[in-house]
């Protein structure tokens, strides 16, 4: 068993905030300027910095192109802002069911591929992305459209915070607080529900990828919210470097799991759910899988990857909430 998530400095959520601060703003917001005295800019356009730099953005996007099937295309739905086109999944569904419709006329651009012909035909007015995907293209897109890349869970930075980061470049910020303000109040209903089982059961929560077994962790999208639920877990499940995001396991490595009470699982998710299938079948159908005692128990339950990998918003979570209601109302 080893670490493959090379320890990264944590982002503070003062730190991802702040990387979209209004520093200059026209239209409504008038007169307005940081402490350093930088100029508002032109009507209708506000200024903000982000993690590659500093951009001129529309105070009111209204054709917005989103490059990231996380936060990018999951906030832009929740707050229905104009989003004219995004990266979708390339898994079973390309928009998960839990959203939000897209508008009409909205334009999948497909999982990790970047057209910027294609892009430059859509006459967006806003880019946004998440980092790793925006930065090799950051100058053509920014020549386009003001492009803004945010934060997420590859640069250790929680979902919600990358939401509201989202939601303020759209122009949508309460409307996304609300959601946020909503999703925590169904997680007290559901600690308050399950409050005895909380304190009894652990619960290792598992992926399988196309090679691998991975005990996921850290601040990424499904642990996180295991954490937040209140959800303990055992010991296996706990990563040699603290901001890892995943224990990597081979099919010998697997009886490890035996200290957890509980193993919600699942297969695949994102740009790797059409070739997992082999991983986990032979993990899963071999003795090493059916002797854990969770399983032997009945305790080992299957959840979808499209809500708990490709969810990255208060719709995901609360997808994930009513599977996670459903587990802990069996135990």
């Amino acid at each position: 068993m080893m670490i493959m998530a090379a320890p990264q400095r944590g982002i503070s959520r003062r730190d991802l905030l702040g990387w979209t601060t209004v520093i200059g703003a026209g239209a409504g917001l008038a007169g307005c300027a940081t402490p350093g005295g930088e100029a508002t800019g032109p009507a209708g356009t506000r200024t903000v910095e982000h993690p590659l730099g500093r951009s001129e953005i529309p105070v009111a996007p209204r054709r917005i192109i989103a490059l990231d099937a996380g936060a990018g295309l999951q906030t832009s739905l929740e707050a229905g802002v104009p989003l004219i086109a995004s990266e979708t999944l390339a898994g079973e569904v390309s928009v998960p069911d839990y959203l939000p419709r897209p508008p009409e006329g909205f334009q999948p651009l497909g999982f990790n591929e970047i057209d910027l012909e294609r892009i430059t035909a859509l006459a967006p007015d806003l880019i946004i992305g998440s980092r790793a995907r925006v930065e090799e293209l950051y100058e053509p897109l920014s020549k386009i459209a003001p492009t803004v890349p945010f934060l997420n869970t590859s640069d250790r930075a929680r979902w919600r915070d990358t939401a509201v980061t989202v939601g303020d470049l759209l122009g949508a910020r309460p409307e996304i607080e609300r959601r946020l303000t909503e999703f925590d109040a169904a997680v007290k209903t559901f600690t308050d529900t399950h409050a005895d089982r909380l304190n009894q059961r652990t619960v290792a929560l598992v992926r399988f990828t196309a090679d691998e077994v991975r005990i996921l962790t850290g601040v990424i999208f499904p642990a996180d919210l295991l954490a937040q639920c209140g959800v303990r877990r055992p010991k296996s499940n706990e990563p040699k470097e603290a901001d890892a995001t995943y224990i990597s396991l081979s099919q010998e490595n697997v009886p490890v799991l035996a200290d957890a009470d509980v193993i919600v699982y699942f297969s695949g998710g994102g740009g790797s759910a059409k070739d997992s299938g082999g991983m986990f079948s032979k993990v899963t159908e071999g003795p090493l899988w059916r002797r854990l005692p969770a399983v032997a128990a009945g305790r080992a339950f299957p959840v979808s990857a499209v809500n708990w990998w490709d969810g990255y918003s208060t719709s995901a979570g609360r997808a994930c909430l009513t599977d996670l209601d459903g587990i802990f109302g069996k135990l």
